[in-house]
């Protein structure tokens, strides 16, 4: 992390991106497909090619196989370009700029409205109307892949929105103790009036 008074740039230290294994799982997805195609007749059941019946078709594999490369190709690219030392967010006086693939986008400190802090996570929601129709609602910041702290990061953010501090807490809140339920009292035998008084008194003081 490269430090600049009160702004930083945070760096990937782990490749923990769930797309490369969502591509490199559909390559081979789309690679089994191809191979159960050609072997479609000998390799499975009866009721599978009556359920599955449109994977004997011929243009089956040529589809499938230039999906198989593409999704290949699209994790080379993700490994690449995305991996350790790739920089994510740059934070400084303007916002946090955060740093895609193919995109980056910029967002001013008042674009979010609600500072979260999870287990490993600190999480930036975006207020709607900073969103776009299809922006991320929120940012997430994984302090385990990242090479800045969670306190570290809590505080570049709440120097520049000191109101998000409130929210922090909020969020960190724990919920109140469940109160006991307490049993239902056993019909017993009739008590004599004056103990009735003295028990209804006492009864009283509890509530």
């Amino acid at each position: 992390m490269r430090n600049s008074g009160f702004s930083a740039e945070i760096h990937k230290v782990a490749n923990s991106d769930k797309r490369l294994a969502l591509f490199l799982g559909l390559a081979f997805l789309f690679v089994w497909v191809v191979m159960l195609n050609m072997g479609v007749q000998e390799l499975t059941p009866r009721w599978f090619q009556r359920q599955f019946e449109w994977l004997a078709s011929d243009q089956i594999p040529p589809i499938f196989l230039s999906m198989a490369f593409a999704s290949l190709i699209a994790a080379a690219l993700l490994w690449m370009f995305n991996g350790n030392g790739e920089k994510l967010f740059d934070i400084n006086a303007e916002g946090i700029k955060a740093e895609g693939l193919f995109k980056s986008r910029q967002y001013a400190w008042s674009d979010f409205e609600l500072l979260e802090r999870q287990v490993s996570t600190v999480i930036l929601h975006i207020a709607p109307e900073a969103r776009g129709s299809l922006g991320p609602a929120k940012l997430s910041f994984d302090v385990g892949a990242i090479d800045c702290s969670g306190p570290r990061l809590e505080s570049l953010i709440v120097y520049y929105r000191p109101d998000l501090y409130s929210t922090l807490h909020a969020t960190r809140k724990a919920a109140p103790e469940p109160v006991a339920e307490q049993a239902p009292a056993s019909p017993a035998a009739p008590v004599p009036a004056a103990k009735s008084n003295v028990l209804a008194q006492r009864m009283a003081r509890l509530r």
